[in-house]
């Protein structure tokens, strides 16, 4: 995914997929050779939060600007004034991961002064999959609502039509025509469809840059492996275990 701006805010409604997107162009840009500073300002979330990968960034380059100790898991705006001189610094990559829908963007709104005086993009993330960005007129609201509270305006959409592990090809080319509908009625961009990487292969014939993404954040209550697991594994695994109760499981 190609983007001149320096600094390159995500937001999106809740559950539209943002945080993985921030972190997946975060490590894109690193690995172009660019210094990257990922800024965390998702207030709505308490399981995807781009702050709990910190040291795993850490030791990719990234730095990660977040509140710390205990205020980390706070669902307040908390200002760190690291970002101020993030924004200010004309050689530093910055990645904003903004929170869902109205409360998460008013914690953006407070650099809006900042932003207006850089080059800026503000990127909204699309899954025509949740209940309020499931058409035309919902994007638009989305977009109106976002605009509002950041005080800063849209400059592109991304079409991140999924569900989870069960996502399939067809759910995402039905999302992006969607949104590429909502692209022309709103008179904004659309830069890329953000696809899980194995996925990618089947969707090449679709005339959009593809961003291919590795799912990097977990819930706390799902393993890793199980959480490989499509549904119906993990249903078996579950009946097996209960006809099977003293078997080792995997």
């Amino acid at each position: 995914m190609k983007i001149r701006e320096r600094i390159v805010i995500f937001a999106g409604a809740f559950g539209s997929g943002k945080t993985e997107i921030a972190l997946n162009y975060a490590l894109h840009a690193a690995r172009n050779g660019q210094k990257v500073a990922l800024v965390d300002l998702d207030i709505v979330s308490p399981y995807f939060r781009s702050r709990d990968m910190a040291e795993e960034l850490a030791a990719k380059g990234i730095e990660v600007i977040a509140p710390a100790g205990e205020l980390a898991q706070a669902d307040l705006p908390v200002i760190v004034p690291r970002i101020h001189g993030a924004l200010a610094d004309p050689e530093l990559t910055v990645v904003v991961d903004v929170g869902g829908d109205d409360p998460g963007a008013t914690a953006l709104g407070q650099f809006s002064d900042e932003l207006k005086k850089q080059k800026y993009a503000m990127l909204l993330v699309i899954n025509t999959c949740r209940p309020f960005t499931q058409d035309v007129a919902g994007i638009a609201q989305m977009r109106e609502v976002i605009e509002r509270a950041t005080h800063l305006k849209a400059t592109g959409l991304i079409a991140n039509t999924n569900l989870a592990a069960e996502t399939t090809p067809g759910i995402i080319r039905t999302g992006l025509t969607v949104v590429q509908e909502a692209s022309r009625n709103l008179g904004l961009p659309l830069v890329a469809a953000a696809v899980r990487a194995d996925l990618a292969p089947q969707l090449e014939d679709l005339k959009t840059h593809l961003f291919p993404i590795e799912i990097i954040l977990q819930p706390p209550w799902f393993r890793r492996k199980v959480m490989n697991r499509d549904r119906r594994a993990i249903i078996l695994a579950r009946e097996n275990q209960e006809k099977h109760p003293h078997q080792e499981q995997e």
